[in-house]
Order: C-alpha cells, then structure tokens, then sequence
C-alpha cells in the first residue's frame, strides 16, 4: 500500500489505462491539466525550435572554440534552425523517413546539436551513443534503434562501424563530421561521407519538404531515444516525446529558476537575459539532452507563441567545453563563460573541491586567517538558508557576511568562472554532504536534484527558496510523487519512489513487457530508488531496491549512505564499494585519490591531494602493500576510519564493515566499474574484482 502521496494542485484528467507506446511511430496523447503548469497546451520541438529563431534571430545560440583554442565562434538562433533545416533537407535526400533514427556518436560539438535537430525537423528522432561504446555496443543501438543515418565524429569512431557495415539492413549512410575527413568510401552500398558531402545533398530537397515534416510531427510522437547504462544486460531506449521535453523544461523551470510564478522572471533583477551554460555532460544522457539542446529552445521560445510570456526577454547560449572537460580543462571554459547555470555531476564537484583543497593548502600566514575567517561567515550564512538548520543570523552575522564575501569569496566565484551562477546543480548520482558542506563555505549552494532518463530528466529539486542538504528537494509543480511502502521490504516511512506526469517517458521502444514492469496501468513509474519524504516534504534518497544487500541473516542494509560516510571519515579515498550481499559480513574496497592522466583519463598511480599526506607511499601499488601490513600508515588510517564508522554510524550489527581492502588504479569508465555519468556499476564492478572480494572471506 502507498504510504504517502504529495498533493497536486493541478487536477489531471483520469489516467487512461495502459496508456504505454514502444513503436517508433505511437503517439501518447498528452494529460493536460486544467490549471497551473500542466495546463500549458501541447506542443512540439520542430515548431518550438522556429520560434525560438523568429524571437532572437540575431542572439548568439552557439559558441565554441577555434581548433587551437585562440578565440571563440559562434552561431545566432536564425542561423541554427537555417543550419538544422538544411541538414533535414540532406537526410531526406539519404531515404530518412518520417518516425526514423540517426544515431551520434562524439564529443559535445555543434555538429552534435545540428545532427539532432535536423532529424528531428525531418520527422524523426536521435539517439546518442556513448563515446566510450566499443563495436558492439555500437551494433547493439544501431540495430535496435533501426538507424537510418550515423553521425560520427571522425575516423577513430567510424572504425567502430566498418566492420560490421553488411548487417545494418536500415543504414543508408554514415556520415563523418570531423573537418579533416574529406574521402568517401565507394567500396560498400553504405555511402560513407564528409560533412561537406552530405551537407551538399540538401540541394535534391527543397526546404518546404522539411516544413511539411515538421508541421506532421505530433506532441506524443517520440523525438529522442536515450539508451540506458545497461548495468544489468543491453540498454533499453527510452521513448522521449516532444510533449515530455517541452513540459519538463516548463515545469523544472518554474521550479528552479523562476519559482512557481510565471512572472517572477520578469521582475528579478538577478536574472540574466542571457542564461548561459556549458556543455559538456554526455548529449546521449538524458542531463545533456535537456540542459544543453531542449531546454534552450523551450525556454528562448517562451512568450512567442509558447509557454509563458514572463520569459520572453530570455534567450539561451550554449558555450560547448574542450574535448578534454573532465580531464582539467573545464575550469578553462567556465572562466570564458561564466555560466548562468551550471550542473555538475557529483565527481566534477569532488574535482572540483580538491583542487580548490590542494590551492588552499598552499595558502598560509595572514591571507590564510582571512580566508578561514571568511569561510566561516559563508557556513553560517549557507547554513541559515537551509530548511530546519535552527541556524539564525543577526544584523551583525548579515554584515560579516557580506564584507566576507565582497573581500574574499567573490574573488574565489570569480576564479572559478561562476560568479554570475544563480542556480549551481548536482545530478545523477548521490553526492556526499560533505562536499556541498565545502561549497556551502564557498557561499555556493549545491541544489540537488533527482530523476531519471525514464522521467524525462528531473523531478524532483532542492531550490535556493527551498533546500536541505542529504535531500533531493520537493517535486517540480505539475507532477505526483509516492512512496509505495512494504511492509516487509522497507523501514518504517521509507518504500519506493514512483511518480507520474507528462514528463513519464512513453515508454521503452519494443519493449512492451519491460515497459509495463516500470510503468504501472495506472501511470506510476517506478523508480526501483528507495525514499522517504522528510517533515518539510522534501525526499531523502536511502537506497536502491536492486543494489540493497541482503545479509545472510536477512536484513536489508543500503550501501550508499554506508559508502559516502566512509568517504567522508576518510577524505584519502576516492571510492569506496560495500560488499556483503547474502554474505556473513560485510567488506569494503577502496581506491585512493590519485593524479589523473589529462589525454587518457586514466590514474596515473601518483598519489595525489589527501592520499599523498597518508604516509611516505608513492603510488596506489605502495599503498595496497601498507594496507596489508597493519603497522604501516596506511594500514591504520583505513582502520581508523572503518573502526570509527563503527562505532559512530551503525545502528546494528548487521551494518558493520569487518575487513577491507585496497585496489589499484581507480575506478573508471573504460575500466567497466562506472557508467559515462560515474554512477558505480556495482555488479560489473563485483565481478571485475571478484578475486579480492573472495579472498575478504
């Protein structure tokens, strides 16, 4: 039985039953409410994307750097949706159909945003494909999604394809966007082309073809395929429609930067006219797609024929990051952009503290007393902000505060490029407390969010108005959200996560069976993520219902929380991973934090930041020699800091870790244990280590 539901005040009409589509060509009718943001009529990208470029035609809608990284070029919305059109206009000439799939592969670029776009002008939709897939992971989307044309980046991502070019029955073409592929390749009935080759076909095909395209494609019809990380067997493509995205913006929008008032844009002064942000997260992630490619057009349409006409100064530019973004050069483009908004994933935060901890560190004498003092007023003024802190502050607590951050912070926002940052978000995994507590120091609130590719993006969110750190904030307006409580599953108050509203993907594309395991008939998704909802109604994320460990004396013990507080015990450890399902006890690994290698991305072995003042241990392999020796430095740091989660952290026995051990290298994403998000991929990570996990028992 529910235990608890939030209150809508948006009244949905029934849910229809079963009202759940996996072809490629269904079309979900919209539940549109009768008032508040659920209301917003129906719509869809093609028509949104043309207003968008009538309502700014002149703004910058694109910026990127030159190949050596001396200056930045750019791209306005007149000239975007020209772009897209006569890219629909090339695939049309290739035999793309109405309802078809491309598919994209490489970094975060223009090219990206115009391949999308100008599938989805022509009727169809896109599905991105993880940089990272290797062939047959490639193969595996490429079939199912039934690809009509493959969008790659250049040769090293084409080779991916070449082999197995004879079984894609659906592939007209490939086409390659890299400047310096100039041949085609003639030796096989698969055209493989040049960015300027394709762009010359556009000429076979008036452009009127793409508006009549585009004035065909309905609300419910699915525009993105987002494949999943596929932790547990092949990726499922999640059918997004052109109803989901626009209404997701809407509704996460009047949540997180404008509040639930539609005119509270027009009067904030904070606000910028342009919002800018970086791209750089995964385009084929559900984050990238939303913040980086939908959400800017929804929101530069808006007062011009669509959504609310309180947004309608606001345009959007996005300013797309190196290659190498989560390699160290990041900071370089947020110090060019100084973005408006800005989400980083819980590791980009962590990188991001330790390099500021490694700086700090260097800092001594009067400056460093200056820097502490100020620090200090940003806590409790970051504290008092927070729901339920029980902290105040005084007339005198204001004006400290605020000669702090004048002095000090503002000058640390600046370096660090987000002194223009009104809302900074953390999504897609869990992040420790610990982490937004440094920030918080910074005076920059970490607003966590909550959703899935399944949601469409989020649906729940801390806000500036409205947060408390541990917690995932409230739902966004127009949506519903339960807890559904076992009584012999769950704890008392907690259960799974599910919710429902427009922003409920259509469902999982040929896969009916799939599909109404996740969706109920009454129009639930469920999560699989086990919750609770706090006194201020904001949900707490305890666990996930597929990764709980189930000891051999059958209590159910979520590891996340076990993990992020040993992190936090201990700041040397990069990641820690509990192991103790259907065991007698329970073991932990660790990696520690060591330097990263800026052109692979791998760990180096070199100790780095906290792990290098443990002892003398040069590397991680001198490391996982002193954790076996119990004199050793290491070897007592890691027993302190489990000896202390122990006894401090643990309610049962049950919960207590009783051996641990140290493994090489890092966890990462070319190694298996993490998805291109850096969410742990536990059960791949269990089998990869599988040797040292036994040798724990």
């Amino acid at each position: 039985m529910p235990m608890k539901t939030t209150t809508v005040e948006d009244c949905y009409p029934s849910f229809a039953n079963d009202q759940r589509f996996t072809g490629a060509a269904d079309e979900m009718v919209p539940r549109v409410a009768k008032t508040g943001v659920a209301s917003i009529a129906p719509t869809t990208i093609p028509k949104v994307f043309k207003a968008a470029a009538l309502a700014h035609p002149d703004k910058f809608a694109l910026k990127w750097e030159n190949a050596d990284y001396t200056e930045w070029q750019s791209m306005t919305w007149s000239e975007y949706f020209a772009q897209c059109t006569l890219v629909g206009q090339s695939l049309i000439a290739l035999g793309f159909g109405q309802f078809d799939t491309v598919n994209i592969i490489g970094v975060n670029s223009k090219y990206w945003f115009l391949a999308e776009m100008g599938a989805v002008l022509a009727g169809g939709k896109a599905a991105g494909v993880y940089t990272t897939n290797e062939t047959s992971a490639c193969q595996y989307i490429a079939e199912h999604s039934a690809a009509k044309v493959i969008f790659v980046e250049n040769e090293a991502q084409l080779a991916k394809y070449k082999p197995i070019l004879g079984q894609l029955p659906a592939l007209k073409a490939i086409v390659v966007w890299d400047s310096s592929f100039t041949a085609g390749d003639s030796s096989s009935a698969i055209q493989i082309l040049s960015w300027a080759g394709f762009e010359a076909l556009a000429a076979k095909v008036p452009a009127s073809e793409v508006e009549s395209r585009s004035a065909a494609v309905k609300p419910g019809n699915a525009v993105t395929l987002i494949y999943t990380s596929g932790t547990t067997g092949n990726p499922k493509a999640v059918m997004v429609s052109n109803d989901n995205i626009i209404f997701e913006v809407y509704s996460s929008f009047s949540a997180i930067a404008f509040g639930e008032d539609w005119d509270v844009a027009a009067t904030d002064p904070t606000y910028k006219d342009e919002v800018r942000i970086v791209s750089y997260l995964p385009l084929s992630h559900v984050a990238g797609q939303m913040l980086d490619i939908m959400g800017p057009m929804v929101v530069t349409a808006a007062g011009f024929g669509h959504g609310p006409p309180a947004w309608k100064r606001h345009y959007y530019t996005t300013w797309f990051a190196r290659p190498d973004a989560l390699k160290g050069s990041l900071k370089f483009t947020l110090a060019a952009c100084h973005p408006v908004l800005f989400l980083g994933v819980p590791r980009v935060w962590e990188k991001l503290r330790d390099a500021l901890l490694a700086l700090g560190a260097q800092t001594t004498g009067g400056k460093k007393k200056l820097v502490d003092w100020a620090k200090a007023q940003c806590a409790k003024a970051s504290a008092a902000r927070q729901l339920n802190s029980g902290v105040t502050m005084s007339c005198l607590d204001m004006i400290k505060y605020k000669i702090a951050k004048k002095l000090v912070i503002s000058k640390i926002h600046a370096a660090l490029g987000l002194d223009e940052c009104i809302g900074a978000f953390t999504a897609a995994a869990p992040i420790p407390v610990d982490v937004q507590d440094y920030f918080g120091n910074l005076d920059i609130s970490l607003l966590d969010l909550y959703g899935m590719s399944e949601s469409t993006g989020g649906t729940t969110t801390n806000t500036m108005a409205e947060h408390m750190r541990g917690t995932t904030g409230k739902p966004f307006p127009g949506t519903e959200l339960k807890i559904d409580h076992v009584a012999d599953r769950d704890k008392p108050g907690e259960g799974e996560i599910c919710y429902r509203g427009r922003h409920i993907m259509m469902g999982y594309m040929n896969e009916p069976a799939k599909t109404a395991e996740t969706i109920d008939k009454d129009g639930w998704l469920h999560s699989g993520d086990v919750g609770r909802l706090n006194e201020q109604g904001l949900l707490k994320i305890t666990g996930r219902l597929k990764e709980l460990i189930i000891t051999a004396g059958g209590e159910n013990i979520a590891p996340v929380p076990i993990e992020d507080t040993l992190k936090k015990l201990m700041p040397a450890v990069s990641n820690a991973m509990v192991v103790g399902d259907k065991r007698k006890y329970n073991v932990v690994l660790f990696t520690v934090k060591m330097d990263v290698n800026l052109e692979t991305g791998d760990p180096t072995g070199k100790l780095a930041g906290p792990a290098a003042a443990v002892s003398k241990a040069a590397t991680d392999a001198d490391v996982i020699a002193e954790a076996k020796d119990k004199a050793s430095a290491w070897s007592k740091y890691l027993a302190a800091g489990v000896e202390e989660y122990n006894k401090k952290h643990t309610v049962s026995n049950a919960q207590k870790i009783q051996k641990f051990a140290v493994l090489p290298g890092d966890f990462t994403e070319k190694g298996g244990e993490l998805t291109a998000t850096l969410k742990l991929k536990r059960a791949k990570a269990a089998e990869k280590w599988a040797k040292e996990i036994d040798a724990l028992y």
